[in-house]
């Protein structure tokens, strides 16, 4: 009767005892020593009987749970019902509904040829030995990110268009440039893809054409030149510039840079303007009927002897004169000498002390974008893409639109 009464009792003590088992396992995982030895000295060897019996279980049941979960597919497939495509917002299906996967994929492999081709150095070696022809890659398109792997030479052409190919693939796939996997059946699977890049020498001409259709140099003997030098040029754009009268007080101060086209036979027009501290449109008038009125006050750039069209940048600056504008116009000023200080800091390779001058610049003038572009660039440099997302992004919200707006999209996305 005796043994039967024990029994019971241990029977109706098992739950405790397993609570207990368990306890002891999590002592054991986060190593509480004291806890552990305190347990052993105060537990009678049936209990412990019961621990040890809750404690194999549970390993077991954790080992068995490790087995039957699925281990991820790690097969690298040659073919599919789909191939992957580099995905680019232009072609992205959404934005072209009307469009069939095939042209959703050529649109972005064209993308792609355009940003390799513009990214791609020639290799000077190449170059002088003439070497020409096609560098295959391949490389496998992760389904989970997107983004590519295990890249592999095929076919090398060598004289470094190999590693140059492969380094701009790799550079493309750092800046965030993203793959549409393979699908068998509907299912994103990791697929091997060869990319084939083609090296070509091609004379470069001295011109391009502009879309108004000005035939515009780019190589020149002379560069277009003020007639009267460049001190009266300097003097005669701090004189002549008019502060728009009805934003005197505003004491709006900036910088607005043109492109100024200065033609083979002296007339000047402006090509593009950048108005890096969203002055606004009354500003960015005065800059360009400045600049319209300096026809025949140009010395034309040369090519081959013969007076052609090119193009000369050209900065004017905005300050107003009102009496209460003298405290902006002075952080403005400082601003511009810290500018000026971290650009030769960056020429003596001394980027970290370069980015520093121009951080002090953008507390006194924080919305400067041409201040952001210099310490954007920097941190590109230094392989620190999210800071410099950050100030690249900052002047396309203040601008609307970018003037290196081909490198923010790669670096940063859309």
């Amino acid at each position: 009767m005796l043994r039967e009464t024990n029994k019971c009792e241990r029977n109706s003590q098992r739950p405790v005892l397993i609570r207990r088992g368990v306890l002891f396992l999590i002592m054991i995982i986060t190593k509480n020593r004291a806890e552990i030895f305190k347990y052993l000295c105060t537990t009678e060897w049936n209990d412990m009987k019961v621990l040890l019996t809750t404690i194999v279980f549970c390993f077991s049941s954790i080992w068995v749970f490790a087995q039957t979960q699925p281990s991820p597919d790690t097969t690298i497939l040659m073919v599919a019902d789909q191939l992957p495509y580099p995905l680019f917002k232009t072609c992205f299906p959404a934005n072209r509904p009307d469009w069939k996967v095939d042209s959703v994929r050529r649109c972005g492999e064209l993308q792609l040829l355009n940003l390799l081709s513009s990214n791609i150095q020639y290799p000077a070696e190449a170059r002088e030995k003439n070497v020409q022809g096609t560098v295959v890659i391949n490389f496998v398109v992760e389904p989970g990110t997107g983004r590519i792997s295990n890249l592999a030479m095929l076919r090398d052409i060598g004289s470094g268009c190999g590693d140059e190919a492969m380094r701009v693939l790799k550079a493309l796939d750092e800046a965030g440039l993203k793959w549409a996997p393979g699908l068998i059946e509907g299912k994103p699977v990791r697929v091997r893809h060869t990319l084939p890049i083609k090296f070509k020498l091609t004379e470069a001409l001295p011109y391009f054409i502009s879309a108004a259709g000005d035939t515009i140099y780019t190589d020149l003997d002379t560069e277009p030149t003020y007639k009267a030098g460049y001190d009266s040029l300097l003097n005669h754009l701090m004189n002549r510039l008019v502060y728009p009268k009805t934003m005197r007080d505003s004491c709006k101060v900036g910088v607005i840079e043109m492109a100024v086209l200065v033609r083979k036979n002296g007339d000047v027009n402006v090509e593009n303007v950048l108005d890096f501290n969203n002055l606004g449109l009354d500003f960015q008038w005065e800059a360009m009927r400045l600049a319209n009125r300096m026809d025949g006050a140009w010395q034309p750039a040369t090519f081959n002897g013969t007076s052609v069209t090119a193009t000369s940048p050209l900065r004017v600056m905005f300050k107003s004169d009102a009496p209460g504008c003298k405290t902006i116009n002075d952080k403005f000023d400082q601003a511009m000498l810290l500018a000026d200080e971290g650009a030769n800091l960056l020429a003596q390779e001394k980027p970290d002390e370069a980015i520093k001058k121009w951080t002090e610049a953008l507390l006194l003038q924080p919305d400067n974008c041409e201040l952001l572009y210099y310490r954007g660039t920097a941190y590109i440099n230094q392989n620190k893409r999210e800071e410099a997302c950050q100030d690249y992004n900052k002047i396309k919200s203040i601008m609307g639109i970018t003037w290196f707006e081909g490198i923010r999209r790669v670096v940063c996305g859309w």
